[in-house]
């Protein structure tokens, strides 16, 4: 009967244990900056003047607003531009509507 009881303990602390270990499932959420916000990630890392950063067909381009037009800083990366907008793992960077920037985040 001892062992018995035992074994049915024994049972019930392996099935918790795996039960505790098992890995959550990851989850790609989708988040989208518009030119302003990749802004930020310009001016942090491309040029300090640059607050106003397109993701255009050429590539994420930051800017400098200067009278009716823009001054071009210098490109930068989507998938850095990701990085820096957000604390959450990148699987990857694509160009929306209006020259913004999704970034598919891991969670």
């Amino acid at each position: 009967m001892l062992r018995r009881a035992l074994t049915l303990v024994a049972a019930a602390t392996l099935t918790a244990t795996t039960v505790l270990t098992a890995p959550a499932q990851a989850v790609i959420v989708n988040l989208n900056f518009g030119p302003l916000s990749i802004g930020e990630y310009c001016t942090a890392k491309i040029h300090p003047e640059a607050w106003l950063g397109l993701y255009e067909a050429s590539g994420l381009r930051c800017y400098t607003p200067q009278g009716s037009g823009l001054v071009f800083r210098g490109t930068g990366d989507p998938y850095l531009a990701c990085k820096h907008l957000t604390t959450d793992v990148i699987a990857g960077a694509t160009r929306i509507a209006g020259d913004g920037l999704s970034c598919q985040a891991v969670r």
